[in-house]
Order: structure tokens, then C-alpha cells, then sequence
């Protein structure tokens, strides 16, 4: 069975606290975890709404953070980050974003998720959506091949609505993946150079799934490199090592990045990092912070 499913890639247990009390003299003061820290405010409460695609037949769960800021400048514009397996990594990913943000690692953005309705959803319908072609039968999934349906809904339905709603630099739109989630991020930027046009052109890739249906993604990426060279695209991918230990995975992200690298392709820039000790799942989070850090470089 293709590795992971979602609900046996992760289970996070959330456990947060609202207040915090300090108590001198037996007197108890409580302080706003809104305003805990300095970073705690650079962007406002996340909020949750839901968007019907036609394309892809579904409602999807959207998450939404924005800096505290935004409406102070009218004419400034943020840049946009788009967020795959948004039930799972929202959260973490608006926190990673406060801290680049803070330490002046990235910009001030907004923070997008696409998710589903709950999780339970989530862990059966996204190799739906994040998948091409259709699964090999070895895989035994339910749903699969859907990655052309999905990636018409981010282009014509869920950009042009974030768009619409806010002040977004269309230059600085940055899709991000993990696992089946970073598989599609890397379909999504060939599918892109094969159609010569480019609605995203900053790609974070953590823990793609390379392998899958014997490494179809390598395949689409010859295919491509045959008709296109100009691809004006930032990528950064990333794996951990123990994620790359069974023979079916064995290098495969060196190879991935030495088979971009030896395409030539103009106006891309690419890096690649394996993370030492870190699985699959583990290796989500540092994928993020380290990918939106090399994006947002000079």
C-alpha cells in the first residue's frame, strides 16, 4: 500500500492553553495568550469558511490568517501562501509563519489553507486530489488520479476568490505540500510548464511521494523537459533520510533534483536538502520553515 495514509501518516494532538495564570501573594493574574508574545500578534485570529469547486465536485474547508497590519496600507500588497492538507497543518504552518515573519525571514503574507470538512474527510479524499495518474492497484486507494481537477479549482476558482478578497502580490503566490501533498505541488509545477502558463511560480515540496506509481513524477519531468525549457519557478524539496530507507526510495532525492539540474531549465531556481535522522512525518515542519526561508531569499 502506497505509504502514508493520513490518518496513519499523523495523529497531532493538540493541546493548547487559552490563559496562564501567575500567582504572587495569592493573587492570581491572567495573561492573554493573544498578546503572549511579540510575535503572538503579526497576524489575526485564523478564520474558517468553505468553498464549493465545480471542477472537482466538493466543498472545500478554507483557513485564513492575515497580518494584524493589512488594512493600515491600502496600496500594499502580500504575498500569498497556499497551504495543501490544511486540516492537519494550518495551525503549525500560521505559527511558523509568525516566527520567519517575526525574525525577518519572510515577509508579512497571507497565510491560506485548503483543507477538507474534518479530518476523517480529509484521509479519504485526498489522493483524490493530489494524485496523477490513477493509482496502481498495489496501492489499493479508493480514489485517485483527480490532481488536473484539482489544480483547474486552485487556478480558476480559489485564486481568483482570494484575489478578489485581498491585496495579493500575484508574484508572490507559494503553493505548499507534504508527502502526497508535496507530490502534487511538484505536478502541479510541471503541469504548469507544460501548459506555458504560471499562476504560482514558488514551490515548497516536503516529503514528496517520488515514488509514486514507480516514479511517474520523473517521467512526467523528462516528457517536459522535452518541449519547455523556460520555467521561471522557485523550488525547494525536501525528505528526511529515514524516509528514504527501503529500496524503493533509496536516493530518490538526489535523483530527483540531479535530473532537474541536468534539464537546464531557464529562469529556475532549485534546492534540495535531506534531513538527517527525520522521517516522513517529521520532516514536515522543517520542510515548510526552511522552504518559505529559500523562496523569500534573494
Amino acid at each position: 500500500m502506497l505509504k502514508y495514509s493520513a490518518m496513519m501518516l499523523f495523529i497531532i494532538i493538540y493541546s493548547s492553553c487559552k490563559t496562564k495564570n501567575h500567582t504572587t501573594d495569592h493573587v492570581v493574574t491572567t495573561v492573554n495568550s493573544d498578546s503572549l508574545t511579540e510575535f503572538s500578534t503579526i497576524y489575526l485570529k485564523p478564520v474558517k469558511t468553505r468553498l464549493y469547486s465545480a471542477s472537482v465536485n466538493d466543498s472545500f474547508s478554507i483557513f485564513q490568517s492575515i497580518p494584524s497590519d493589512y488594512n493600515k496600507d491600502s496600496a500594499k500588497k502580500y504575498p500569498l501562501i497556499i497551504l495543501l492538507d490544511a486540516n492537519i497543518y494550518f495551525e503549525p504552518m500560521l505559527s511558523q509563519a509568525k516566527l520567519l515573519t517575526g525574525i525577518g525571514n519572510i515577509e508579512e503574507c497571507i497565510v491560506t489553507g485548503i483543507g477538507y470538512k474534518d479530518l476523517p474527510s480529509m484521509d479519504s479524499v485526498r489522493s483524490r486530489d493530489y494524485t496523477f495518474p490513477k493509482a496502481i492497484p498495489e496501492y489499493e486507494m479508493a480514489l485517485s488520479g483527480g490532481a488536473d481537477r484539482f489544480k483547474y479549482f486552485i487556478d480558476k476558482e480559489f485564486l481568483p476568490k482570494i484575489e478578489n478578497d485581498y491585496k495579493i502580490d500575484t508574484q508572490k503566490i507559494i503553493l505548499c505540500g507534504h508527502s502526497l501533498g508535496g507530490y502534487f505541488v511538484l505536478y502541479y509545477l510541471l503541469k504548469s510548464a507544460g501548459e506555458k502558463k504560471f499562476s504560482i511560480t514558488n514551490f515548497v515540496s516536503a516529503s514528496p511521494s517520488l515514488h509514486y506509481n514507480h516514479r511517474f513524477i520523473f517521467q512526467m519531468e523528462d516528457s517536459i523537459s522535452l518541449m519547455e525549457k523556460l520555467l521561471p519557478a522557485k523550488l525547494y524539496i525536501s525528505m528526511g533520510s529515514r524516509d528514504m530507507g527501503d529500496k524503493e526510495s533509496k536516493g530518490i532525492l538526489n535523483a530527483f533534483a540531479q535530473q532537474l539540474n541536468n534539464h537546464h531549465y531557464t529562469g529556475m531556481q532549485v534546492q534540495s536538502d535531506e534531513y538527517s535522522n527525520f522521517g516522513h512525518l517529521d520532516a514536515a515542519l522543517p520542510g515548510f520553515s526552511k522552504g518559505l526561508t529559500f523562496v523569500f531569499s534573494k
